[in-house]
């Protein structure tokens, strides 16, 4: 077998392609980066995608097939608030259970009366002065005797 005719490597063309690779490779990293440093700030690069964003973001919330989606989802969650309700109500009402809203009606109903009865009270301590001036003032009355008690 030594005829004189050397042996091919059969890994060498394996080394030269990734060799040729990482070289290709790092050309085009140092161009972009060549082509980032002179578009300008990172700062402002970062804004410049933001602005690309948010204008992406809005242009696909006032599409119609997102606000069609938006109203379905939000009817959606209507009716099980509705249908949720119910079902509390009805169930309160098997079992007795008096619901928020039956609390709330019970203390204005509560705190009207009290309001009328210290109305009333007010109206009666007033009666009730004029009454002890009015004795006050009769020679004789009541209010003028030393009270034994």
């Amino acid at each position: 077998m030594s005829s004189g005719t050397p042996i091919p490597d059969p890994v060498q063309p394996f080394v030269e392609f990734w060799t040729d690779y990482a070289e290709q490779s790092g050309a085009q990293t140092n161009k972009l980066l060549e082509g980032l440093m002179a578009s300008g700030d990172p700062k402002q690069l970062h804004r410049r995608w933001l602005d690309t964003v948010s204008r992406s973001l809005d242009s696909f919330m006032r599409s119609p097939v997102f606000l069609e989606a938006l109203g379905h989802n939000l009817k959606a969650m209507a009716d099980l608030k509705a249908l949720q309700d119910r079902l509390v109500q009805q169930i309160a009402s098997h079992v007795g259970v008096p619901l928020a809203s039956d609390i709330t009606g019970l203390f204005e109903r509560l705190h009207s009366v009290e309001r009328a009865i210290l109305a009333r009270l007010t109206t009666m301590e007033a009666r009730l002065k004029t009454i002890e001036t009015k004795l006050e003032s009769v020679p004789g009355g009541t209010a003028n005797q030393s009270n034994p008690g």
